[in-house]
């Protein structure tokens, strides 16, 4: 089974400047789980210590949110994970 995870431009440059990372699983957190054992440093900045996401973290199926169930919703082959980060400033 074939998911592609769409990375935000701050962890493209994690994954050695892929857009899309093909990746496998039944759910997104498994799904999430195989892109962080490629790139483990990607962990480091979409989990928290507690290895829930963090709060400016948006996990999308098919573009639609996933929210309130962001590492459990089911995927099928053929799916698009998108990982949004919010950016914030001042």
């Amino acid at each position: 089974m074939s998911i592609k995870v769409k990375l935000h431009p701050i962890l493209q440059k994690l994954a050695g400047g892929q857009e899309v990372v093909e990746v496998t699983g039944h759910t997104t957190g498994e799904c999430l789980e195989n892109l962080e054992s490629r790139f483990p440093v990607i962990k480091q900045m979409i989990r928290d210590n507690r290895g829930q996401l963090r709060r400016y973290c948006e996990i999308l199926v098919n573009s639609e949110s996933t929210y309130p169930k962001e590492l459990t919703t089911p995927v099928k082959d053929g799916d698009q994970i998108d990982i949004v980060i919010f950016v914030t400033g001042g």
